[in-house]
């Protein structure tokens, strides 16, 4: 089910620039307009310290040939190529019926960060979305 936000204004579309770029690289999943949360668990980077956040998005994800994205409201959150090795440090979940987690330590892509960064979507793609990203290297976490 899209969100109210995506229905009413678009909001966690993907963004206009990048869609012919994503078009050209086949893509093999791809949802958008879908809720989610964002949660961080002991974050701490330049300037940053979330120690137990949770926060609300519309946003999309899409799994190319060539790489996996997130955005949320139009910002990009991830974007790292499918041939990338940090690809094995993504863990992949289903904690619940139409819900989907990607959650990563935040050192693997953030020099001078640590913690565990989550991102929660609720598509009913999950099960796809799961199975490729498992497929391309991600570990499986049950839950």
């Amino acid at each position: 089910m899209k969100t109210l936000s995506y229905r009413l204004f678009g909001l966690g579309g993907i963004p206009k620039k990048v869609r012919p770029v994503i078009e050209s690289e086949q893509v093999i999943v791809v949802d958008e307009g879908i809720g989610g949360r964002f949660i961080t668990r002991h974050v701490k980077g330049p300037g940053k310290r979330y120690r137990n956040r949770i926060e609300g998005f519309s946003g999309s994800l899409v799994v190319t040939q060539k790489r996996i994205l997130c955005f949320t409201y139009g910002k990009r959150q991830i974007n790292i190529a499918v041939d990338d090795p940090r690809m094995s440090q993504l863990f992949v979940g289903l904690p619940s019926n139409g819900r989907l987690s990607i959650s990563f330590e935040s050192s693997v892509f953030h020099k001078d960060w640590s913690g565990v960064i989550e991102f929660q979507f609720n598509t009913e793609k999950a099960p796809l979305f799961y199975e490729t990203l498992s497929c391309l290297g991600a570990q499986q976490r049950s839950g």
